[in-house]
């Protein structure tokens, strides 16, 4: 990995405090079970504990950044000592319990590390974690400066109270689909203001430069943005909910982790969760060769050279046991397994294609499931 790559993860921001990849294809894509070796980028762990909750052998949940890291150590500890109620109050989901006092019941649980960690962030669990990382602010400021330039409060809550598509579809292009939402997405989806405000400079490195880079950012965000408001009932799109009020109404239709009847199981499976502090080809190199066979990347690839993605798809090919699967997301830039590797590992195009049809969150353009070969 990059040197400069290394560092901005290592740095601590939180740059997420929700995860931002739709669960289902995470879940449905990998096919983890009872049996596998299940490696995990961290993020702020929300598919880390979907997967868990399959049941697999293990979860590596892995991270440059200890921020994330500590994030997803302060949940699996507040999942074994609190009650449902109290989890969902003390990361934001809920309100009506006092936030501070339940951390102070977890605080013994916690690292050194996590709990430094959240002992300075007071105002974060006061607000809500889970709405607290930079890629979250990036979205509220754009909610709550350009696009409430444009609509109300009452406008957006009843863009997200469909059931019905066709009456779904019709409000969209009425409300969200005119000039004065496509500007507005124009105007702060642009690569500078994603590299300084929503991610970082350094992660926008391998993007292409062309000089209309902004005009075709600008439409493929509204693009994806109508994709996401007319393709899926609103009512059942946490990750539209999440960028449009910043809030949930209903625990059941989120994250797999967060449902109340999920709870009993997955305190009983967080001992299977390990923390690594590390970067990811580094750590498959480390392992013993068929020690793991699942792997959910997140957007790792396009933040590599060519070179560097290269070397990492021959690792997992050589390494992971035949039959595993690896999932991946490209947002900028495309990475896949090469083709003089696909004896090695072998791209499940249909099935990724039929996943992502399925995607209901904002961000990417293309997700992938890779299956390694028989050796």
């Amino acid at each position: 990995m990059p040197e400069s790559i290394e560092r901005l993860f290592a740095e601590g921001t939180l740059r997420y405090s929700q995860v931002w990849e739709d669960h289902l294809l995470v879940e449905d894509g990998l096919k983890a079970g009872p049996g596998d070796d299940v490696l995990s980028i961290a993020s702020a762990g929300c598919n880390v504990l979907g997967l868990l909750l399959r049941e697999p052998k293990r979860v590596v949940a892995i991270d440059l950044n200890p921020s994330q890291l500590s994030v997803v150590e302060l949940k699996l500890r507040a999942i074994e000592h609190l009650t449902h109620e109290e989890f969902v109050n003390l990361i934001g989901i809920r309100e009506g319990l006092d936030r501070i006092a339940l951390y102070e019941k977890v605080r013994p649980h916690l690292s050194e590390r996590a709990r430094q960690w959240c002992d300075v962030r007071e105002g974060d669990f006061i607000a809500g974690l889970h709405w607290s990382g930079r890629l979250e602010a990036f979205f509220r400021a754009w909610r709550e400066g350009g696009l409430g330039r444009v609509h109300s409060k009452e406008i957006i809550d009843q863009m997200l109270s469909f059931e019905n598509l066709e009456d779904q579809k019709a409000f969209f292009l009425d409300h969200f689909g005119t000039e004065g939402v496509k500007r507005e997405i124009a105007a702060y989806f642009t690569v500078e203001r994603i590299g300084g405000e929503g991610r970082d400079e350094r992660q926008m490195r391998y993007v292409a430069g062309a000089e209309d880079k902004n005009a075709r950012l600008a439409k493929y965000f509204f693009n994806r943005f109508a994709t996401i408001c007319t393709a899926t009932p609103s009512s059942q799109n946490c990750y539209l909910e999440s960028i449009l009020t910043s809030r949930y109404r209903n625990l059941e239709n989120i994250q797999t982790y967060l449902h109340p009847a999920n709870y009993d199981r997955l305190k009983s499976l967080v001992p299977r969760v390990e923390l690594v502090n590390e970067e990811v080809g580094a750590y498959i190199k480390s392992q013993p060769v068929n020690a793991l066979n699942k792997a959910n990347l997140s957007d790792l690839f396009e933040y590599l050279s060519e070179e560097v993605c290269e070397d990492m798809f021959r690792t997992i090919g050589e390494r992971f046991r035949v039959g595993g699967r690896i999932i991946y997301w490209n947002l900028f830039v495309p990475r896949s397994a090469p083709e003089h590797l696909r004896a090695l590992i072998a791209p499940q195009e249909a099935e990724a294609q039929a996943l992502y049809a399925r995607d209901r969150a904002l961000f990417y353009s293309a997700f992938h499931v890779d299956e390694v070969q028989p050796r």
